[in-house]
């Protein structure tokens, strides 16, 4: 189901360029509840105002087929081995560690000068 949803959400970034949907799209789907699959992720992109025929052809299209196989293949490099996974600063977080969590890390990231 992610990679599923990870197709849709290139193809709403290809027919975005200004991001503003893109950015909406992800809202609604990090703010839904449960497992994202491929159904939440088009209802979400049909809520922020896509092009639904459009989305579906661009879900096949060799362009989203490449930026999967990209992505893979750095995350495999550096250690990625589940979702929802993060770099922050020098550190690796794999799994839904919670937002406190996830606050107090990128505190001291910033503390110690990291991006």
């Amino acid at each position: 189901g992610s990679v599923e949803a990870a197709q849709v959400g290139i193809a709403v970034r290809m027919q975005d360029p200004s991001g503003k949907k893109y950015l909406d799209f992800h809202q609604k789907l990090l703010n839904s509840r449960g497992q994202i699959d491929k159904a939440k992720a088009v209802a979400a992109a049909k809520d922020s105002g896509l092009d639904m025929a459009r989305l579906e052809k661009d879900m096949a299209s060799p362009e989203v087929k490449a930026t999967l196989e990209e992505n893979f293949r750095m995350a495999e490099d550096i250690g990625l081995n589940g979702t929802p996974s993060y770099v922050i600063g020098q550190q690796v977080v794999v799994g839904a560690v919670g937002l406190d969590e996830l606050k107090e890390k990128i505190a001291l990231a910033r503390r110690a000068g990291q991006p």
